[in-house]
């Protein structure tokens, strides 16, 4: 087997250098994504899934999936809790205020409170827009 040889008498296989070096292009590529912009593909999603499947199905995946998911993260990492005020006005650029109410009022109590203060909803018919 063909061995590259290294500084200080190491040596490695050609096989093995490689595979290092497409792990090594591949964690780089992996490095520049930005998970804590995912929100901006999920929200363009959401849009399609709008108009092909309806209101409630994108409601449950935007709302009941994504931003639960990226509001826990950003409990613990800054740069999603950074971008989650983004977030949470894409929401209310997606959806209207009736079908938001709409979506929380069918939730479990308490899904529904944490909801209600993710999208700045109050308990009353009327709610409010983030800025």
């Amino acid at each position: 087997m063909s061995e590259v040889h290294l500084p200080n008498g190491w040596r490695l296989s050609i096989a093995h250098f490689f595979a290092s070096a497409e792990t090594h292009r591949y964690s780089n590529r992996m490095s520049r994504i930005q998970f804590h912009k995912i929100w901006v593909q999920q929200c363009r999603a959401t849009r399609s899934i709008k108009r092909r499947f309806g209101v409630e199905s994108a409601l449950n995946y935007l709302i009941g999936e994504k931003l639960m998911n990226f509001a826990d993260a950003a409990e613990r990492h800054p740069e999603f809790a950074a971008e989650l005020p983004r977030f949470q006005a894409a929401v209310w650029n997606i959806f209207n205020p009736y079908e938001l109410a709409g979506y929380l009022s069918s939730l479990k109590p308490s899904k529904r409170k944490k909801l209600r203060e993710l999208l700045y909803v109050n308990g009353s018919s009327r709610s409010r827009r983030a800025s």
